[in-house]
């Protein structure tokens, strides 16, 4: 790291285990990232967790976010201590959005009470009945765009009440794919009129709720790109800062899934998801990866004015985002 300028403050790293091996504990000091993302590998119990937080912030800063993929249905990394919930789309089914709430509060409450402040939630994407997404089975709320952003509004209210952020996701909408993004690109051939009017109803609804991020994903929508998918297309950030109207951070889902590619290499597609728009890179796991993408960001900075200048408009982005972090 520079005297000036740290890399890892477009990043969102993880690791493997319940506890950091001395590489993954070696980079962080060097470069201390924006945030740490946790999964189901690194987590035994509520003591354990908010233990691991403590030692990770000691060396990455007070202000670091800790975030976790804890949503209603399939994808909750944390189990042990927590609320089981419904599959999302069974709470709009049984109109049972007092339940809901009642699991978002009390999953919010742990989450602040073990020291994660960035939950990756709500998941807005919707789920037309006319294609079979596996990736989103048992995550989706449903079809209904009204009622998905009605719930999402929900979960974003109940987590800051205990000042926990929030992120909504998958932008421009995963449900009008049928490809899962871990294993290849998701391709969409929906009109423009179908996001406008349709997929991108809960964001909109979710940024009105006040939600903090937004994650993109790795699906090209030919409409918007019909080249680039979202994870490397200007167009469709300026669509999501434009037309949704959203101002915060915009994060890239993870770029170790298949999807995001693999052809130029993780820092030149590293490099290019931040040119577009990208404040904050996920990649969740492979110290070499992690190395070779900040370390590729760092001479990039260093070599290339208009791209230093571009991470320094970032930085304003990401240091707003940091002050809602409770300490």
């Amino acid at each position: 790291m520079t005297e000036s300028f740290n890399p890892g403050l477009f990043f969102i790293l993880g690791f493997d285990g319940a506890i950091p091996d001395k590489r993954f504990l070696k980079l962080i000091e060097r470069f201390p990232p924006s945030g740490i993302i946790f999964f189901s590998s690194n987590y035994e119990s509520p003591t354990q967790i908010k233990n691991l937080i403590s030692r990770l912030r000691s060396i990455t800063g007070p202000k670091t976010i800790f975030a976790i993929d804890q949503e209603p249905g399939r994808v909750q990394r944390l189990t042990a201590g927590f609320p089981r919930s419904k599959k999302p789309s069974e709470y709009i089914q049984q109109d049972s959005a007092d339940e809901f709430i009642d699991w978002c509060r009390t999953t919010a409450e742990i989450l602040s009470d073990i020291g994660i402040n960035l939950n990756l939630a709500p998941l807005v994407d919707l789920y037309p009945s006319s294609l079979e997404s596996p990736v989103l089975l048992d995550r989706s709320f449903g079809a209904d765009a009204s009622r998905v952003g009605e719930f999402a509004g929900m979960l974003i209210r109940q987590h800051k009440n205990v000042g926990i952020l929030t992120c909504a996701k998958h932008y421009p909408g995963l449900g009008s794919a049928a490809k899962d993004p871990h294993e290849e690109i998701s391709v969409s051939d929906e009109p423009l009129e179908r996001f406008v009017e349709y997929h991108w109803e809960p964001f909109r609804a979710s940024v009105e709720h006040g939600v903090d991020s937004i994650m993109t994903t790795h699906i090209l929508a030919r409409s918007l790109d019909h080249v680039n998918p979202a994870t490397y297309s200007s167009g469709i950030i300026d669509s999501l800062r434009n037309d949704i109207g959203f101002a915060g951070p915009v994060i890239s889902d993870d770029m170790i899934m298949k999807g995001a590619g693999e052809g130029a290499g993780i820092d030149q597609n590293v490099i290019r998801s931040l040119e577009i728009g990208h404040n904050l890179i996920i990649i969740s796991k492979d110290i070499d990866f992690q190395r070779l993408a900040l370390e590729g960001v760092l001479r990039r900075y260093e070599s290339d004015r208009d791209f230093a200048e571009l991470l320094d408009g970032h930085k304003l982005i990401l240091e707003k985002f940091k002050k809602k972090i409770r300490l």
